[in-house]
């Protein structure tokens, strides 16, 4: 009997092509499996269709293809399910990807489905009676701010610029905000906050170091003064790897933040809403393909 493979792909994901996604499908057909792709039409309708998937049977995997939004999307449906998931990185910077050491060419990321499948722990933020998982970070503040005003448009065809650009826009309108969080039973008063499954953000830069897919643990980086001065001091230090030594930069290990303020909050680059909200580790378990060197 054949394998069967979904394929959940975005249209819109910045390096998506029907060449990549239609070199997919040929190689899983070669390699002997039965591969079916379905297209999301707009934010969402990846949890919807990976929600549909689940109620099937005989279903060897899912695979999402696209960013680190679509990738989220599909691990919502299928965290606490049998069905593993695999990704094919089409989006623009494929953040989860480089955590897990899944290669960008179409072939290669297929042949993973024929190698090792872990069992990784989410994280999840609960607000307004809804929840939902996240696999690389949720972003409080400054941070998530800039992720609400990015141009749709523009990220599809310039990628990172189109956040930079938000945040450089934000950064000279307005005043840096100030959030308030409590963690480990403490409240503090701050500007922005990241709060990490994985240890990487935007890429290559190491926002949280100690922080691994791994394991079930969160990292808290919050960045404390809600100046312009101090807010670039931030973004140097993250980009020269050195912000955790700063003495305005809380970076601890938590099982639970709590947001009590109604700030915006973004959750694996994509923006999520408003607090208040809480944040804590996965109970629920999402089974995925990865190298078999991963460990």
């Amino acid at each position: 009997m054949l394998k069967r493979v979904f394929i959940i792909a975005n249209p819109v994901a910045r390096k998506a092509s029907k060449r990549k996604i239609e070199g997919a499908l040929f190689f899983l057909k070669e390699k002997g499996f039965s591969p079916e792709l379905l297209y999301t039409k707009g934010p969402g309708e990846g949890i919807v269709l990976g929600r549909s998937l689940i109620k099937q049977n005989n279903i060897y995997a899912v695979v999402a293809a696209g960013g680190d939004g679509t990738f989220n999307e599909v691990a919502n449906a299928l965290t606490g399910t049998t069905i593993p998931m695999a990704i094919l990185p089409l989006g623009t910077t494929n953040v989860l990807a480089k955590e897990l050491g899944i290669p960008e060419d179409p072939k290669e990321a297929m042949e993973l489905l024929n190698q090792k499948i872990v069992s990784l722990r989410p994280g999840i933020i609960k607000t307004n009676g809804s929840s939902r998982y996240f696999l690389l970070m949720a972003g409080i503040g400054f941070d998530a701010e800039a992720v609400y005003g990015v141009n749709k448009k523009l990220k599809k065809f310039s990628g990172k610029f189109a956040y930079i650009l938000s945040g450089a826009r934000n950064f000279i309108r307005n005043r840096p905000s100030s959030i308030t969080l409590i963690i480990d039973n403490e409240e503090i008063k701050a500007t922005s906050a990241v709060i990490s499954k994985a240890s990487c953000y935007g890429g290559y830069f190491k926002i949280a170091p100690d922080a691994t897919l791994k394991e079930p643990s969160l990292y808290a980086v919050i960045f404390i003064q809600n100046t312009r001065k101090a807010i670039i001091r931030y973004i140097t230090g993250v980009l020269m790897g050195r912000h955790t030594r700063f003495r305005d930069v809380l970076y601890r290990k938590s099982s639970k933040v709590v947001v009590p303020c109604s700030c915006h909050i973004q959750v694996d680059g994509d923006y999520f809403g408003k607090g208040p909200a809480e944040i804590t580790e996965g109970t629920e378990e999402l089974r995925f393909f990865v190298p078999n060197n991963f460990s």
